[in-house]
């Protein structure tokens, strides 16, 4: 899918890649990523083809390893990292503009099982680092998706995000870790394109008792507002192409969301 970052739309969509940004260099820690690869950031117009072949390859002898040991959660965590590491590898990036091809897709879909999995496994207490990476890779797949797929994966990023957010609450109180501000932002932003308007709600009033200042909390106000007139505009998006799709049956919804006013999140018409 192809983004486009000009007009009135400009703010909102850098804003979230921005906060996108801080979350795939926490988690390229994670996974210690060759040559510090960076999916959001601009300037490579080429895919790094090299870098998916070795991870898809890490991958599949992974894979091999959880038939003979389906439980093992540590190889479970290594294999929804090489799944991502290929699926950013294939984002083509140049200049202001994403696209998220089949190649990737394909990628971000087996990492999303994978992830699926783990939570279940785990018993829902998934590793933050994991939990991170799965929700800025989550996000990018929404950005793939059609219709029908489109709020089913931002509603798993936004479930990925809350183990972040959560288990960054608990750092906080038990004075290891900074205010999770940035992290409910970021939540509440993925529920608000997940159409889960209440919960975002709570998480944006989350970080405003968080914020450590006036200037910060208008900040997080601006931020939400924009993100949130954009969602609503998606929300009634959304309701038309389903209306639609009951006339039809229901080819418009196999549409990919990219199709919006050339830009994925943000279409233009009411």
């Amino acid at each position: 899918m192809l983004f486009d970052l000009r007009g009135r739309r400009k703010r909102v969509i850098q804003v979230i890649y921005v906060m996108l940004a801080f979350v795939m260099a926490a988690s390229l820690l994670v996974i210690g990523l060759p040559g510090g690869l960076n999916p959001f950031s601009s300037g490579n117009s080429v895919v790094s083809q090299d870098t998916a072949d070795l991870a898809v390859e890490r991958a599949t002898t992974i894979e091999r390893k959880l038939r003979q040991d389906p439980e093992n959660l540590t190889l479970q965590q290594e294999l929804i990292r090489e799944r991502i590491v290929a699926g950013n590898a294939l984002v083509e990036v140049d200049g202001e503009s994403q696209v998220v091809g089949p190649d990737a897709i394909e990628q971000y879909e087996l990492a999303a099982t994978a992830w699926e999995r783990y939570v279940k496994d785990s018993g829902q207490d998934p590793d933050r680092g994991v939990a991170q990476l799965a929700s800025g890779m989550l996000f990018s797949l929404a950005q793939g998706a059609t219709v029908a797929q489109f709020e089913a994966n931002m509603q798993a990023a936004a479930d990925a995000q809350a183990f972040v957010a959560r288990a960054g609450e608990r750092e906080f109180q038990s004075g290891e870790g900074p205010a999770p501000t940035g992290l409910l932002v970021t939540l509440a932003t993925y529920q608000l394109y997940a159409l889960d308007f209440g919960e975002a709600a709570r998480s944006r009033q989350e970080a405003l008792a968080l914020a450590d200042s006036p200037e910060q909390k208008q900040e997080i106000n601006r931020t939400l507002d924009a993100v949130e007139r954009d969602a609503k505009r998606v929300e009634k998006y959304l309701a038309r192409v389903k209306k639609q799709a009951r006339k039809e049956g229901g080819a418009s919804l196999k549409e990919p969301v990219g199709g919006i006013g050339g830009s994925t999140l943000s279409p233009t018409s009411p």
